[in-house]
């Protein structure tokens, strides 16, 4: 019979080790690979007023326009207008959370719901630390 390995008994780093291999870092297996760096905004289109076609916003995101509706759909992101269907358009802000989203569900495999959840973390902290250095 197969010995049972309990929870968490490989992380532990009292096993021997063969002559000439090296210890792992145990979180180095959770590590998901880089995605390829996604484009920045040219310099028209850095300005905090800039605001963008929903096309505009997946090329420069490298998203489609799929994920981007169903971003909206759930809160994640929302546009500055709606002028008529199809038509949103999307600020600076919504860029950024849009490229944060895709960070945190490429590197951490977070679902819709735990991205939401983080966001609103993510935003709390900024304000927390926005009003700290405004008291100093």
């Amino acid at each position: 019979m197969p010995e049972q390995i309990r929870p968490h008994e490989d992380l532990r780093h009292d096993r021997p080790v063969a002559a000439g291999s090296r210890r792992r870092n145990p979180t180095q297996a959770m590590k998901v690979p880089r995605k390829k760096a996604l484009s920045r905004p040219r310099a028209a289109e850095r300005t905090s007023d800039s605001v963008y076609t929903i096309e505009v916003i997946c090329e420069i995101a490298g998203v489609p326009r799929q994920t981007i509706l169903s971003y909206q759909e759930h809160g994640l992101i929302a546009p500055v207008s709606a002028g008529g269907p199809g038509a949103r358009r999307f600020n600076a802000e919504a860029l950024r959370a849009l490229r944060r989203i895709e960070h945190l569900r490429a590197r951490y495999e977070m679902n819709l719901h735990t991205l939401k959840f983080t966001l609103g973390l993510l935003n709390e902290l900024e304000r927390l630390r926005d009003d700290l250095r405004s008291r100093r």
